[in-house]
């Protein structure tokens, strides 16, 4: 039984067309299987799906903060600021824009807008009306903020591309210029910068003194904590009072994200690290000791921060010491600094590493488990007791940052919050562990 398929081609009318000698052509074609077989593997796959003229970059960005955030690309900490800067963006580049028209250009237009955008404010200016525009460089979004925004509408067209909404672009040839060493990290203190924080009236005023500020227990903390562990001042400020225990014989600050609405921003982060003599001295244990008479495992080490799902606990202790806004400074210059040098609590984490690295001469491998960042795992199998706990303890305890501490005392301190008993009112209380 002979098994026939009918074909209709449609011919265009053109003169050098004869129908007869193209049927004819056709029929010597499909009478010769192999021919016909090497002919179709040499015709490209059609495209599994075609790209989406339809899509607008308001739809665009929309999937691509779902995508991100629910697959935890952009890790809980940050999606809220990614999310707000690429909303910028789209208006920016007009929400109405259909992606496919995305360019080059684009990149330029952001960088030129870039250079004019203020501190603090959630728009990008349209490019008519720079020229009207007059900022001085202090009020200037700063080097490390500009390329974030920038290498984000990369990332949106990457994504874009990926999807298939628009052709992928040569993204590299267009560039900001690379970050100083001072834009591209928080400031790192001196000894004589330090010197100024730890001697500032937070930790000099008597109680026998009249003084009209608020003793918090994170203002005096924070920074001693910031200095002599590297935690960051998220982790710090989530800590509950169970997070501090013996270990192995030793005294730690557990990272970690196990507590109610604690955060790691990254799996590399939960760690344990050994509270630094200095601590023990000034009076944290006590302070521990305080907290867990108060409220037991769940109670928070600072219970008048608040929490604020989209920053968690950190966000009312950042604005108090490097403040907001132009015109709040905060407590910088309490310090001996001024706004607009980098002074923030991250620089205590950052002055850290300096003096582990620096001053202590410490193994990369060692100063990457003592802050929380990311190690081979394949290396650390090799480093066992290297890395031990009692090691780790050996190598906190050489950090020294050449400054006088000896007059700071956490009962002296609390002195001062009889005083003043407002300091007292919280603002979150300890969940209850059932409801975990």
């Amino acid at each position: 039984m002979q098994c026939t398929n009918i074909l209709t081609l449609t011919v265009p009318q053109h003169p050098g067309f004869n129908s007869a000698i193209i049927a004819f052509q056709l029929q010597s074609l499909l009478n010769d299987p192999g021919q016909l077989s090497t002919l179709l593997e040499r015709i490209p796959n059609p495209p599994t799906s075609s790209p989406d003229l339809s899509m607008s970059i308001q739809m665009a960005a929309d999937k691509m903060i779902w995508d991100y955030t629910v697959k935890g690309t952009w890790k809980h900490g940050t999606a809220y600021k990614y999310a707000s800067q690429l909303r910028q963006i789209v208006e920016f580049l007009g929400k109405d824009r259909l992606v496919h028209s995305l360019n080059l250009a684009d990149l330029t237009n952001l960088q030129e807008t870039l250079s004019k955008k203020k501190k603090n404010t959630r728009a990008l200016v349209p490019l008519d009306e720079l020229d009207l525009i007059n900022t001085g460089v202090e009020e200037i979004v700063r080097g490390e903020t500009a390329h974030r925004y920038f290498n984000l509408l990369k990332q949106f067209m990457t994504y874009c591309a990926h999807k298939k909404w628009v052709i992928k672009l040569p993204l590299n040839e267009v560039m900001l210029p690379p970050l100083s060493k001072q834009q591209r990290h928080y400031k790192t203190f001196s000894p004589l910068e330090l010197q100024g924080v730890f001697h500032s009236r937070i930790y000099t005023t008597q109680a026998t003194e009249n003084f009209r500020w608020t003793p918090f227990s994170y203002c005096f903390w924070l920074p001693l904590l910031g200095a002599f562990t590297g935690a960051r001042p998220g982790e710090l400020c989530q800590l509950y009072a169970g997070d501090i225990f013996k270990s192995a014989g030793v005294w730690v600050i557990r990272i970690t994200d196990e507590g109610p609405d604690q955060r790691l921003k990254t799996v590399f982060s939960a760690r344990e690290i050994p509270i630094h003599p200095t601590l023990v001295d000034i009076g944290f244990l006590d302070f521990v000791a305080m907290r867990q008479k108060e409220g037991g495992r769940y109670r928070p080490l600072f219970p008048e921060l608040p929490y604020d799902k989209k920053h968690g606990f950190a966000r009312t202790a950042s604005r108090w010491f490097s403040g907001q806004g132009a015109n709040d400074h905060g407590y910088l210059p309490e310090c001996g600094f001024y706004k607009g040098m980098g002074a923030c609590l991250y620089s205590f984490r950052h002055t850290f590493v300096n003096t582990l690295r620096n001053g202590v001469g410490a193994q990369e491998l060692m100063i990457k488990m003592l802050v929380g960042h990311g190690t081979n795992d394949d290396t650390t199998t090799n480093y066992g007791e290297e890395l031990s706990l009692p090691r780790r303890q050996e190598t906190i305890a050489k950090v020294n940052f050449d400054v006088d501490l000896s007059h700071i005392s956490w009962e002296n301190y609390q002195k001062l919050q009889q005083r003043k008993p407002h300091c007292h009112k919280e603002k979150r209380r300890a969940p209850d562990p059932r409801r975990r």
